[in-house]
């Protein structure tokens, strides 16, 4: 479709625009509020040496959350397609079974991730850094925000299910109301106000833990006093056709499967780098930060994807699936450019905000300006990613995403952590393994050209 072609058609179904601008701006303003909160947290943290031992400390010690979180991900995504083509079904008995199992899977999951931290947090901690004054840190960080993961495993699948049928408004005011609480119990605990005992690195912890079980009450709260749609019960979820729940298990599966892969491979990325130059570690986490506020705007227009694309589908409109697709593929590439540029400011001026050396804000702002060029790539993939999704086609999704990345960037970063220590520079690394891991938006565009994605799995 031609550009001039493209732009009658928005002109012409500005009741569609309005309805993906509706799902996809309170899902991006929730994205850059945990954003904030990340920032937040680096800001604070950092500030408290020079040489960024603590922010170190810390990234380090979330290298297990990055885990956790990627799996209640793949879980909730695989429920969440479900839910959407469900409800655009108008079968609301089943979204709600659907939604009560995922809560108690999530929470199996969060137990699991809470043992293995408490029995192994120095030999996790050892995987990724050598030095003892790093480890320490990150160990008494680790005791306290590993217990943080109950409440996130519940909050999280509050928030994917309302945005599995476009509700996105709550989330985004519930996460506004956490970063708040996280700003002001870290600039407490951290720095020791109001009476408090500085406590630093494990202050953040604590502001992490406080603000995080905050979250979950309100959501307990709001689905207690029936003011949602959802409310968790085992009884609902043990009702649940057998057909349904295999077919739950089927979806979920690959994803998880694939966000467990997928994750374990971004922790190899990092331990690549720490084998490169692990004193640069406070730079890459900088520049991570850089990187999720070019994500925000690709957040929202996969929510907008996973909702709009999935209700069409449920209720067998196939066609009109297939023409919201093209029209949403075009908003994305205009919001994939829109948000380079704000990634490269980004990448100029936020470094400049760490008091650290002046080494590490010159190192942090190459290699997110590295992050921010190719980011474009990721948007385009990441639409790719979640209409194959919305239309149930997990298994290439699977193979896309974790497939094609043990396969080409993760075996290039494992050689490089191996081979090229002190031979070739952090950001050179970076820019190599950021270029391979988004080479694959190329093979997924062919895949959703030929449209076989495009399917009521509710049937």
């Amino acid at each position: 479709m031609q550009l001039s072609e493209r732009l009658r058609l928005y002109r012409a179904d500005k009741e569609f625009c309005r309805r993906a601008l509706g799902v996809m701006l309170p899902v991006a303003v929730q994205q850059l509020i945990n954003s904030l909160f990340n920032m937040v947290d680096n800001l604070m943290v950092g500030s408290l040496d020079l040489n960024g031992l603590a922010m170190s400390a810390v990234s380090v010690a979330n290298k297990p959350y990055t885990i956790f979180n990627c799996l209640l991900f793949g879980l909730t995504g695989g429920a969440g397609l479900m839910i959407s083509q469900y409800y655009g079904a108008e079968d609301h008995k089943t979204c709600q079974g659907l939604f009560s199992l995922q809560v108690f899977l999530s929470l199996a999951i969060s137990a699991v991730f809470f043992v293995l931290l408490q029995l192994l947090p120095r030999q996790i901690m050892g995987l990724f850094v050598k030095d003892e004054n790093t480890i320490l840190l990150g160990l008494s960080y680790l005791a306290v925000v590993s217990v943080s993961y109950l409440p996130t495993a519940i909050s999280n699948v509050c928030v994917f299910s309302l945005r599995s049928i476009g509700k996105n408004r709550l989330p985004m005011l519930v996460s506004l109301g956490t970063i708040t609480t996280n700003a002001v119990c870290n600039y407490i605990l951290i720095f020791g106000k109001l009476g408090a005992p500085a406590l630093g690195v494990v202050g953040a912890a604590w502001g992490t833990l406080i603000a995080r079980t905050l979250e979950m009450l309100v959501y307990l709260v709001l689905l207690c006093g029936k003011r949602m749609y959802f409310n968790w019960n085992l009884k609902e979820a043990l009702r649940l056709p057998g057909k349904t729940v295999r077919t739950f298990f089927v979806k979920a599966a690959p994803l998880t499967a694939n966000e467990l892969l997928w994750s374990v491979g971004l922790n190899l990325y990092f331990w690549c780098y720490a084998r490169l130059d692990e004193a640069s570690l406070p730079a890459i986490s900088i520049a991570e930060v850089c990187n999720m506020f070019a994500s925000i705007l690709a957040s929202g227009t996969s929510a907008a994807v996973s909702v709009l694309i999935g209700t069409e589908l449920g209720a067998n409109r196939l066609k009109e699936a297939r023409e919201s697709c093209k029209k949403l593929l075009g908003l994305d590439v205009a919001v994939a450019l829109s948000s380079m540029l704000l990634s490269c400011l980004l990448s100029v001026l936020l470094p400049q905000a760490y008091q650290l050396t002046p080494e590490l804000r010159h190192t942090a702002t190459l290699i997110s300006l590295i992050m921010s060029v190719l980011c474009p790539l990721q948007f385009v993939y990441g639409f790719c990613f979640f209409c194959l999704r919305a239309g149930g086609d997990t298994r290439s999704a699977m193979l896309l995403d974790s497939g094609y990345m043990w396969v080409v960037p993760v075996p290039a970063a494992v050689l490089m952590g191996i081979f090229l220590p002190g031979k070739i520079s952090l950001w050179v690394a970076v820019l190599i393994v950021q270029f391979l891991m988004y080479a694959k938006v190329f093979p997924a565009l062919w895949i959703l050209k030929k449209g076989k994605w495009v399917k009521n799995i509710t049937v």
